[in-house]
């Protein structure tokens, strides 16, 4: 990270550079998965023109973000820019205008630096999503333990069967050439949980490894939001939701900066009845990293739907745009179903099915693992009406 750039005279934007630097390389530095280079390091880049390859080459970095400042009138832009040093290439870029006002100076650095950070850093952002490509062609157990980390973040991208075993494979590889190493523990949990939370069946024991696997990533890096957010997890599905709770919030306070476990932890707050601070979360993340994957919405699709505003929880669905993710359609489906949609709703089913072909026979062992009674038989309502044969239900026809 360099410093940010200012050349004119305005002492306040001059301090508001030097704090948005400040804050960045402490964001940044949350995220354990990455090497961040400290402030003191850079700090004789802060004047002049900076050439990034030769910038990265001195410092030993792979990547180079920097950023400067514009002030015309009382518009301000600030541009942020990735660099990959190696080659020079331009891997992210974005502008940022607003209105400057030196009383509000510490609002700005609040509302900025996460946004910045998440975008670049987190689990879905530029930076570890573009790793995460790079390393898909090779094989799982032909990866480092690092590469391994980077290459399961793809999971969450396409949330399919396929993609967790190829996840699971490199990061179970991980933790045995490093068994001390807290984020491959943390995010092999994760990975495991979900392979029971979605039903994939990869291991039969999948949620009593994910949890083994919790334990043992908050022990090996006890500040690690990894660790807290996959422990979290593991509770919420063992209906653990007490202990779920405290696990949660301590992964938000070690992080609040990571969209993707706030997404998430989010969504499961809102499932267990915590509906203010479970939707907050879930907006946050929305905001502070505005290319996160899709499924960031199905905690606004769950709030619509279980108020009855069909129309409301279909718009979110369509915004999940997970073609390889069962759920995605099984939301379309429940929504168009409740509107009398019939064509959409079909099609829905259809490609529902070519995903789950056990749906209807398994939807509720695998729906009672998420939400409570209620609900799930208000979305095999939407089902039934949209065609789908459940087992021990009658469909509707239009």
């Amino acid at each position: 990270m360099l410093p940010f750039k200012y050349s004119g005279s305005n002492v306040e934007l001059a301090a508001l550079a030097d704090g948005l630097t400040e804050d960045i390389v402490s964001g940044l530095s949350r995220f354990s998965y990455l090497k961040v280079i400290a402030r003191s390091s850079t700090s004789r880049y802060a004047q002049g023109a900076v050439d990034v390859r030769s910038a990265g080459k001195e410092l030993g970095a792979r990547y180079v973000l920097e950023g400067a400042l514009r002030l015309a009138g009382a518009k301000l832009r600030v541009a942020v820019q990735l660099v990959d040093a190696a080659t020079g290439a331009q891997i992210w870029a974005e502008n940022y205008e607003r209105n400057f006002s030196p009383e509000a100076v510490f609002e700005l650095q609040d509302e900025l630096v996460p946004r910045i950070v998440s975008t670049v850093a987190d689990m879905y952002g530029i930076l570890p999503r573009s790793m995460s490509e790079a390393l898909r062609s090779r094989s799982p157990e032909e990866l480092s333990p690092y590469e391994a980390l980077m290459r399961s973040f793809g999971y969450g991208q396409r949330a399919t069967a396929e993609e967790l075993a190829a996840a699971l494979s490199g990061l179970e590889s991980a933790v045995r050439k490093a068994p001390a190493y807290g984020d491959g523990w943390a995010m092999l949990a994760l990975l495991y949980v979900q392979d029971y939370a979605q039903g994939f069946n990869l291991h039969a024991d999948s949620l009593t490894r994910g949890f083994a696997a919790a334990q043992r990533a908050v022990e090996a890096a006890p500040t690690n939001y990894i660790g807290y957010c996959s422990l979290a997890q593991a509770l919420f599905f063992q209906k653990e939701f007490v202990s779920f709770r405290n696990a949660a919030e301590r992964s938000v306070a070690l992080n609040p900066m990571d969209s993707s476990c706030i997404a998430f932890l989010g969504e499961m707050l809102t499932y267990v009845g915590d509906l203010e601070r479970g939707l907050a979360l879930a907006e946050r993340a929305k905001q502070i990293n505005p290319h996160h994957p899709g499924w960031y919405w199905y905690t606004d699709f769950y709030n619509s739907y279980r108020q009855g505003d069909y129309p409301g929880a279909l718009n979110f669905a369509l915004k999940v745009n997970l073609p390889g993710h069962w759920a995605h359609h099984a939301f379309m489906a429940a929504a168009y179903g409740q509107l009398g949609e019939r064509d959409a709703a079909a099609k829905a089913v259809r490609d529902l099915l070519k995903i789950r072909p056990d749906f209807a026979v398994t939807i509720r062992q695998d729906l009672d693992k998420w939400w409570e009674p209620g609900y799930v038989e208000r979305l095999v309502e939407g089902w039934r009406k949209a065609g789908l044969e459940i087992e021990g239900v009658a469909s509707i026809s239009f």
